[in-house]
């Protein structure tokens, strides 16, 4: 269980193996995570069941990434489930046709997470849908 003092802007944490609570330092608040501000927003590309996209460029690296806000609108209890499958799955999966995700970076609450992905110019839904003729069997 945490508590979020809003004034002070501090958040502390249940203890596990004794009474009371601890306050997490500032400086460990976002664990290994970066920070979302680290990324500069350049436009939105879309917006889906599970979160917003932003064209971003990272300012350490000066990288074109693809930033995807999930979705924590109903969620109580952290990160939606399907939000967790599809980190779990695009971290674990590299292939040079799936889109590659290199971090999961966090806003300004708890509950505001991004993932850091490979920029793509164009979606598979988009190409299929500017075509002026479907695939060939062959393409396929």
């Amino acid at each position: 269980m945490a508590e979020v003092d809003l004034e002070s802007d501090q958040i502390r944490l249940k203890c596990i193996r004794k009474e009371g609570f601890f306050t997490v330092p500032p400086e460990h608040r976002l664990g290994r995570c970066r920070s979302v501000k680290e990324f500069e927003k350049l436009n939105r590309i879309g917006e889906g069941t599970y979160g917003i996209v932003y064209r971003a460029r990272d300012t350490q690296t000066d990288e074109i990434v693809a930033l995807k806000k999930v979705r924590m609108d109903k969620e109580k209890d952290g990160i939606p489930i399907s939000s967790l499958r599809e980190i779990t799955l695009l971290l674990r999966l590299r292939h040079p046709n799936i889109v590659e995700l290199k971090e999961v970076v966090v806003g300004n609450h708890l509950e505001s997470i991004f993932l850091v992905m490979g920029y793509c110019e164009q979606d598979l839904a988009s190409l299929l849908e500017n075509m002026p003729t479907p695939f060939s069997e062959a393409q396929v």
